[in-house]
């Protein structure tokens, strides 16, 4: 999914989300000298979770949707969370001095709570707020 074409035209850098590792899924990004982290969860109605495998999750969907959380750290190490929110792929969102985007959003039933390639995708990037 090309990050380029977000509604602002804002250029995002990639974020390093590897979907065959199943959600949730932390980790940490260094962005204009700030440590940022990332974590991701979906969401998904209890029901849902005993379906048949091989089912693709296209987020958000009115059973489920994907959940960002980006905690920032200081010079003491102390973190404070930035952002906390559901996060769907039509909106950029803005935190303090970044923006971020998350355009694709297809998680396997097998990736919640398990790692593996079963098909999901998940890109997500982050831009400087002002230019």
């Amino acid at each position: 999914m090309d990050l380029s074409s977000a509604p602002s035209g804002r250029s995002y850098i990639a974020l390093p989300i590897d979907a065959t590792q199943g959600f949730p899924q932390s980790f940490s990004f260094a962005f204009n000298t700030v440590t940022y982290l990332f974590s991701l969860y979906v969401n998904v109605q209890a029901d849902q979770l005993s379906a048949e495998d091989g089912d693709l999750f296209d987020l958000p969907t009115d059973i489920a949707f994907l959940v960002l959380r980006v905690d920032v750290e200081n010079a003491e190490g102390a973190r404070s969370t930035l952002f906390l929110r559901k996060v769907v792929p039509e909106l950029e969102y803005t935190a303090g001095p970044i923006a971020l985007y998350f355009p694709e959003q297809v998680i396997a039933r097998q990736n919640l709570n398990g790692m593996g390639d079963f098909g999901s995708r998940m890109t997500g990037g982050i831009a400087q707020r002002w230019a």
